[in-house]
């Protein structure tokens, strides 16, 4: 039994969604622009891409840990 599975993948999802919400809000601040908003809206775009890319690492990570827990309970 893998006891870190269900919190890698919580974690992932978590991730994953908050970044593609972030860059939907980023979208729509550019599509209806006011003073300040392109700055906070590129802000949204970073921060967005970054919870993907971390979403995705701790994807992979998931993986190499599942690989190592199979391998330990054989």
């Amino acid at each position: 039994m893998n006891p870190i599975k269900d919190t890698l993948k919580d974690i992932t999802s978590m991730f994953t969604l908050d970044g593609i919400v972030l860059i939907l809000f980023a979208v729509l601040i550019f599509i209806f622009p006011a003073l300040l908003s392109y700055l906070v809206a590129a802000f949204l775009c970073i921060a967005g891409i970054s919870l993907l890319v971390y979403g995705f690492k701790i994807n992979k990570s998931y993986k190499e840990a599942e690989e190592f827990w199979k391998k330990l309970e054989e």
